[in-house]
């Protein structure tokens, strides 16, 4: 789930930093003289994808890192939600152009969301620490007399 949401964040970054004035015709909005800054979205979410594979890498050896995956969609929803309906500081000439990223980010935290609480609750119901804790030789649940 992790890894399809990074899939999109890069699709969409290597278009606003490789063709920004195509990425403003699919959401219908103006073209931009100066891109600079749709060109930097692009470059952050680059970074924050690369944060997003770590947590999909290991979701249960760091278990803060892993929640601020859905948490950041969850902010990235609210944001989205509020340029689409409220239109804060004339945000944009077209608000309702950003329904789309509303709608996949939300998506994409609710579901996190429920499918990381799981899979912690299971690790937990199988008696395993997560694995950040475990201490190489310690007796475990598992291995306690």
């Amino acid at each position: 789930m992790v890894l399809l949401g990074a899939g999109a964040n890069l699709s969409f970054a290597v278009t606003a930093l490789c063709a920004p004035a195509r990425l403003q015709r699919l959401m219908g909005l103006k073209p931009l003289a100066a891109t600079v800054w749709l060109r930097n979205v692009g470059m952050l979410l680059v970074i924050v994808s690369m944060f997003n594979v770590g947590a999909a890498m290991s979701a249960l050896r760091y278990p803060l890192y892993s929640w601020f995956v859905p948490i950041a969609r969850l902010i990235a929803a609210t944001f989205f939600f509020r340029v689409s309906y409220f239109n804060p500081a004339d945000s944009s000439e077209r608000p309702r152009a950003f329904l789309p990223l509303f709608v996949f980010d939300l998506t994409m935290g609710v579901v996190g969301s429920v499918l990381l609480a799981l899979g912690f609750r299971r690790e937990r119901q199988l008696g395993r620490p997560p694995p950040s804790l475990v201490v190489p030789g310690a007796p475990t649940r598992s291995t306690a007399p």
